[in-house]
């Protein structure tokens, strides 16, 4: 795990992340999220093969 420094990638993650599910469950968008998760993961599954 990387540094919790300040500009650190691991900082920008703890901070970034849970505002974007608040977010998310504030404007009901989690279905379509999900949604879209999972197109991204199966079109990498499938260029990877």
């Amino acid at each position: 795990m990387g540094s919790l420094l300040p500009g650190g990638y691991t900082l920008i993650h703890l901070i970034f992340w849970p505002i974007v599910v608040l977010v998310a469950i504030g404007t009901n968008a989690v279905p379509i999220m999900l949604s879209v998760a999972i197109l991204l993961l199966t079109l990498e599954a499938v260029g990877k093969s």
